[in-house]
This record gives structure tokens, sequence and C-alpha cells, in this order.
């Protein structure tokens, strides 16, 4: 026994707990946290534990999730944890002052603390757009800056604006404690790439959780699940093909090049909706609701229908905070169009400092325009459904290949294969030497023919499987995540963002 008891001593004193914890609590640039790495699911089982013996503890809650949502950033985004908490701070006295001011004071406290809040945004993300077009336009030759863009400050930006303007319009009050205002900008699940999360929607549950029972455990671990599925599985093995075609289109055919667009079209919807999953899920784990930010957009029969589905946070975000500030549709048709364009456009340069991304937004605007000109003149009905459906994705596809590309020559050049370079012989090579990659593609799309309603249906039948079999149901998903997911997890495209 004692020989037992000194091989284990010997055992542990090999272990190097101090470079092990080293490690862990420091923030590493080639490693940084995010929902699919290992040391983060570790940690937060950890975290949940005591999270739930401190519950009912309202004050203790509060402080726990927020310190933990805080070394969750500083894992992710490093030395900017400072930047966003002095945001926070000013953010909250901001809001303060605007709730305590009167009159056209108002509105200038309102525009001096939203401008603050953009000039983060613009300073990470924007001077190097600035510098290239600068260089081009007066031919001067201004050296670009290199800054490292904070993870998810498009998101928390975006977040502390809605909050100051809806302060300003009287939809909600000013945080009294800063505390409160402090778990709704940090609260980890929406925090580095959303969903965009309102003020309105959230502060109002940050004292009241809700109380755990089964079917919330249910939901909550499905999505979860759901969320590694769609990212490990589908998405990540998407983005190997879509990886090789879009750094070099030129040395692919045209019909590889359309399956590369395709490809992508997928990739991003199954990795951004598995990132909102896994939010959703994991927010309702600790006992609070984020809402929706999918709803099956590629069964959309028109582009309008479409936005009302994908990224419903900064759709609706852009409608209220851009499109209707403007005049929406209250200043004549043709205001109306404009204001849709403005609004695009905007959202597009959101998304990345690139004329790319100025095209893909322009592109939407103007479908978006179009759609309000002939949707009254078009015919209603299943078939005419089908057929807005189909075009609808294949214009979504054709506007993802500036967003994707490297840049905008790279997305004319993509163009121009599927153009000028595409023969029913490239997808018959695609088949042979791709051939599980095609089962896949073809699986997806008509995957997107199958109604909403049933995909919905689908998942609420879940709730009522009996707890002993979902619990064999959870083991059996978790093993075939762990056994067929790639090795190297790439990182949520939307933390570029």
């Amino acid at each position: 026994m004692q020989q037992i008891i000194e091989v284990i001593r010997l055992a542990i004193g090999t272990i190097p707990f101090e470079q092990l914890l080293r490690e862990f609590m420091l923030y590493s640039t080639k490693q940084p946290w995010f929902f699919t790495e290992f040391s983060f699911l570790f940690t937060f089982g950890v975290f949940l534990f005591f999270y739930a013996i401190l519950f009912t503890q309202n004050a203790l809650r509060k402080v726990y999730l927020i310190a933990f949502s805080l070394f969750f950033y500083y894992k992710s985004s490093g030395p900017f944890l400072g930047l966003f908490l002095f945001q926070i701070i000013i953010d909250y006295f901001f809001a303060r002052k605007i709730e305590r001011t009167e009159g056209n004071a108002k509105q200038v406290w309102t525009t001096i603390a939203v401008l603050f809040s953009l000039s983060f945004l613009l300073y990470f993300k924007y001077p190097n757009f600035l510098i290239e077009n600068t260089n081009w336009l007066l031919l001067t030759h201004f050296e670009s800056v290199d800054l490292f863009l904070p993870i998810g400050i498009s998101f928390y930006t975006f977040q502390s604006i809605s909050y100051l303007v809806d302060v300003y319009r009287g939809e909600i009050r000013a945080s009294k404690n800063i505390t409160d205002y402090a778990f709704y900008m940090t609260f980890f699940p929406h925090l580095v790439a959303g969903p965009i999360v309102r003020a309105k929607d959230f502060l109002n549950q940050v004292n009241s959780p809700e109380s755990p029972d089964a079917r919330r455990y249910k939901e909550s671990l499905l999505r979860i699940i759901l969320g590694l599925l769609k990212k490990l599985l589908i998405a990540d093995y998407l983005g190997k093909y879509v990886d090789m075609v879009f750094e070099n289109p030129s040395f692919y055919m045209g019909g590889e090049n359309l399956l590369g667009a395709v490809a992508y079209s997928f990739q991003i919807y199954f990795d951004f909706s598995g990132y909102s999953d896994i939010a959703i899920g994991l927010a309702l784990l600790l006992g609070y609701r984020l809402k929706e930010n999918f709803d099956h957009p590629y069964g959309a029969s028109n582009v309008t229908e479409f936005w009302r589905k994908w990224h419903i946070s900064l759709s609706s975000w852009l409608r209220d905070y851009v499109y209707i500030p403007l005049g929406g549709n209250r200043k004549g048709a043709l205001n109306t169009y404009l204001f849709l364009l403005i609004t695009m456009l905007v959202g597009g340069f959101w998304h990345g400092a690139s004329w790319k991304f100025v095209a893909w937004g322009a592109a939407h605007g103007l479908a978006l325009a179009l759609h309000k000109v002939v949707h009254k003149h078009l015919p209603n009905g299943k078939w005419m459904d089908f057929i807005g459906g189909i075009l609808t994705f294949c214009f979504v596809t054709f506007c993802w290949i500036f967003f994707r590309a490297k840049d905008f020559d790279s997305a004319l050049t993509i163009l121009n294969q599927i153009t000028y370079a595409t023969s029913e012989l490239d997808f018959l090579g695609f088949w042979f030497s791709r051939n599980e990659l095609a089962i896949l593609l073809i699986t997806l799309l008509v995957w997107i023919l199958i109604p909403s309603t049933w995909k919905k249906k689908g998942f609420e039948w879940s709730f009522y499987i009996p707890s002993f079999f979902w619990f064999f149901f959870l083991l059996a998903a978790l093993q075939f995540i762990i056994q067929f997911r790639d090795a190297l997890v790439q990182p949520f495209i939307y933390f570029q963002f």
C-alpha cells in the first residue's frame, strides 16, 4: 500500500501544475477560446456546478456570471478586455445622463454617446480602408496600420447603441445598477459573435432567470448539440472545399467554382446558425432566453422574406435603428427604395472594411427595392413560392461570392469561371472525385425544400421523448460528433466581424 501511495505521489509530482495553470489563465493568440474548444467546455462544466449552487442568490449569481463572462472575453480577445470594460462604464453614465436630460440637450447627449460607441469600432475596423482609398484617390502613399480587431466589437457596439437610443426614446429606463448593465453587455453566450441582444429584451431577465425544469434542460441541451452538429460536422466539412476554391478560383473549372459558392452558402448558414443555437442553448441552461436568430432562411420565397429569417437580430436592428429613422416607407416610394439601399449598405459595411462587402450590401438593397416594386404584381400560389424560393437561393448564393472572396477581383474571377468555363463534365468529375461532398450538397439542397413548419414540429416533438431515451440520444450525439469531427476545429466565421 505504501508503495502504491509513493508511486501516486511521484506521478502527481511530475505534473507541471504551475505551468498548466499559467497557460490556462493567460490569453493565447494561437488558441483563443470559443464554444467548441475543449478547455472552454471543461471550464464551463466547472462553472456550471458552482452557478447552480449560487442560482438563488441574486447578487452573487450576477457577479459570478459577470466574472466568468469577462474571463471568457479575455480568453477570446486578450488585452482588449480593458477597452470593453471602459466602454461599459462610459455607456452606463451616458445613459443615466440622457435619461435625466430634457429637450434638445437630450438629443445632443445621445448623439455624443452613440458617436463615442461608434468611435471604437471605426478606429479598429476601418482605418486601413480609409487609407487605401485615400491613396487611390489622391495618389498618396500613406502606409497601412497594423491593428488587431477586438473579437465581438461589431456586436457589442450595436448592443451599446441600441441601449442608448432606447433610453433616449423612453422605451426602457437606464439601469440604476451598473451591475445589471454590465451583466447585459458581458453575458458570454452572445458576447463575441451574437446574436445582437436588445436591452429591452434582456434587462428584465437579469434579476429573474427561469427556474430549472426538465423541459428547459432538454431544450438547452438539444440546442447545444444541434449547434455542435451544424458547426463541427457540416460547416467545417464544407469549409475545407470552400477554402480551396476561393483561395485560387482560376485553378478550378466553372462547375467547381459554382459548387464552391453553393457549399459556402450552406457553410455560413450552418456555421452561424450553429453558433446561435449554442448561444441560445447555453443561455437557456443558465436560465435566460435569447431570441431566435435564424428561421430557416433558405426556405424563403423572396429576398424580403429571406431578411426576415436570416440573422434576425442584425436585420431587425438595421430596420429599427437605420431604416425607420431614415424615414422607412413614410416618405414616398422613391425614398423608401433609397432608404432600403442605404440600410443594406450599412449592413454590408458593418461586416467588413472592403468594397466587396459594400457590393454585397448594395446587391441586397437593390433586390429589396426591386421586390417592393414588383411584389404586388406577382401571382400568388405554392408554385410561385417554389419558383421564388429557387430564385432567392440562387441570388443569395450569387451575393455570397462577394462576401467570401478574398477581394473584389477574386469574386469577379469566380463569376467569370462560372459563366464561361462550366460544362457537364465538371459536375460528373466532382461526383466521382468528391462523392461524399456531392451527396452532402444534394442532401442539403433537398433539405431546404422541406417546409419549415415540418422542421419546427420535429424540434417540438423531440421534447416528448422520455428522459431515459433522451439521455442515450445525448450520449450518442456527442459520440457521433467526437468520432466524425475534423481534427482541426475552425473558428466560427462570424468571429472576424
